[in-house]
């Protein structure tokens, strides 16, 4: 087998592979074998077909069956032999084949781009100094919480007003064409300005149990799906019944209701202000860490391999209906769609993969490596943070998935240690 590899372009490899002809015999000769045991011709006992007669009615079948099969053997062993590693699949190329003479066929592949990163030490960077949480926003988490445990009660003897639950049947059409999934019966929805669509609440407040109503909303010309962005959707409603929140009140009994752990509604606070303190330091450097991408991706440029933006932009998809469905909401409720998410994301996902690839480069231009400590530290974080047991995490969790989050930490690591950091 003779191999050999083009450069197409710093993201791109053309591998060529030429099977030698005794190769080629010896695959055709094993699929003809294969093919005279098991096929049924009539006026012949099955193995007793003549070679002429499979040939004529099978050949096309064999040439394809013999180049699959041959490609599969020898494509992973041509990777391994030309040292290159694709990170997409391959589209293969050929001009066919024929027993007795030699096969060649061409792979052409993304790869990861060769990086020398620059510009990586002694960056300026701002970093939030957070502090304990304010007055206002432990109140705005206490109301919260008084939402989320709230109970629903039936309306009766007056019409729907902002922050009442409906039931309703709705049917919205966009250029003759169902809205949002189609028809929707029993649909509850909050009556509050961010439901459903931009003007809905305007057009639902004040309905009584039983009322009609058909309006048309222009959606602005941002709207989020941008394939109904700057459009009329017709809407049609039945209000079937209405709802209104009832808040627990703020006291002892409350704290205790929620966990064990509050003896006292000042033990829920103080629960909520460290809550709140930690979520705002997590902000913070999340915040710090996308200022330092932005560092590193200014500093380097370099194209993409396109395999790798999608497959980012797909986990983002995924996450985002993860979410949506530990809430009990359906992507097509919100008017919008897995391909336009994806779209939407792209950007998103491929600045992403760019700060992945420069840190491990970086990681390996300072030969940042992981120990047998760094996996430890990162099963006791995952334990902590799910509130699992640590033998737990490892029989779920393989070492190696944790590896690349290891090595972008210590690059990211690294970079700060070695950065000019404002304290804001």
């Amino acid at each position: 087998m003779k191999v050999d590899v083009a450069h197409v372009s710093e993201i791109e490899k053309r591998l060529t592979v030429v099977v030698p002809q005794e190769t080629v015999a010896s695959q055709f000769e094993q699929a003809y074998k294969e093919l005279k045991k098991n096929v049924r011709l009539k006026g012949f006992r099955p193995g007793k077909a003549p070679m002429s007669l499979l040939e004529k009615y099978f050949k096309a079948q064999v040439d394809e069956d013999v180049i699959q099969k041959i490609v599969q053997e020898t494509y992973p062993k041509a990777i391994d032999e030309a040292k290159t590693v694709p990170v997409s699949q391959p589209k293969i190329e050929n001009a066919g084949i024929e027993c007795g003479k030699e096969f060649s066929f061409t792979a052409v592949f993304e790869v990861k781009p060769e990086i020398v990163p620059q510009g990586y030490e002694g960056l300026a960077l701002e970093r939030e100094n957070i502090a304990q949480a304010g007055d206002e926003e432990l109140a705005t988490a206490l109301e919260g919480l008084r939402s989320t445990y709230a109970t629903l009660k039936d309306i009766d003897g007056r019409p729907l007003a902002k922050g009442d639950f409906g039931i309703f049947d709705l049917d919205a059409v966009c250029e003759g064409k169902p809205y949002g999934g189609g028809p929707q019966k029993d649909f509850f929805l909050e009556a509050s300005d961010t439901s459903y669509l931009p003007g809905f609440l305007a057009q639902v407040e004040g309905m009584q149990a039983g009322d009609e109503r058909s309006f048309a909303l222009q959606l602005p010309e941002d709207f989020a799906n941008k394939e109904y962005a700057g459009k009329q959707v017709d809407v049609k409603v039945v209000l079937k019944g209405l709802k209104e929140r009832v808040l627990p009140a703020l006291d002892d009994e409350f704290a205790r209701d929620l966990s064990q752990k509050y003896s006292s509604l000042d033990d829920l606070k103080k629960a909520l202000s460290d809550d709140i303190s930690t979520r705002k330091r997590n902000q913070a450097e999340h915040g710090f860490r996308d200022r330092l991408f932005d560092a590193l991706i200014e500093r380097n440029a370099f194209d993409v391999p396109k395999a790798l933006v999608d497959m980012q932009a797909r986990n983002m998809v995924m996450e985002t209906q993860q979410m949506l469905s530990q809430q009990g909401i359906k992507l097509e409720s919100l008017g919008q769609s897995a391909g336009t998410l994806l779209e939407r994301y792209r950007g998103a996902a491929e600045r992403q993969v760019k700060a992945v690839l420069i840190l491990e480069a970086i990681a390996a231009k300072e030969g940042l490596a992981v120990e047998e400590a760094d996996f430890e530290k990162k099963y006791d974080e995952l334990a902590a943070q799910y509130g699992q047991d640590v033998a737990a995490i490892k029989a779920a969790l393989d070492r190696e998935v944790l590896r690349p989050q290891i090595i972008e930490n210590k690059a990211i690591d690294f970079i700060t240690a070695k950065a000019q950091i404002t304290e804001k």
